[in-house]
């Protein structure tokens, strides 16, 4: 599942629970920003879990979590560069 797809299926899910609501086309992006800038929350949080997680378990090897942590970076930054540019 896409990124894209993913904020259109949330933002479907949510204007469902909202049948009796007639929502403008302005209200409706605005939901559509909304998850999209949760979910540029959710990806950064689980990333600096991730990179905790690496670096804990990776003590002796440290050279190893730096290395980890660089990937989850630039993965990262590059999702997040994918959510920005379908705002």
């Amino acid at each position: 599942m896409s990124v894209e797809s993913s904020i259109e299926d949330t933002t479907a899910a949510i204007l469902a629970a909202l049948p009796n609501h007639d929502l403008s086309d302005a209200e409706r992006e605005q939901i559509s920003d909304i998850v999209s800038q949760l979910l540029v929350k959710t990806v950064e949080k689980t990333t600096k879990n991730h990179q905790e997680a690496a670096a804990n378990c990776c003590g002796p090897e440290l050279d190893l979590a730096h290395q980890l942590r660089e990937e989850m970076n630039l993965k990262k930054d590059a999702l997040i560069s994918n959510l920005k540019a379908l705002r």
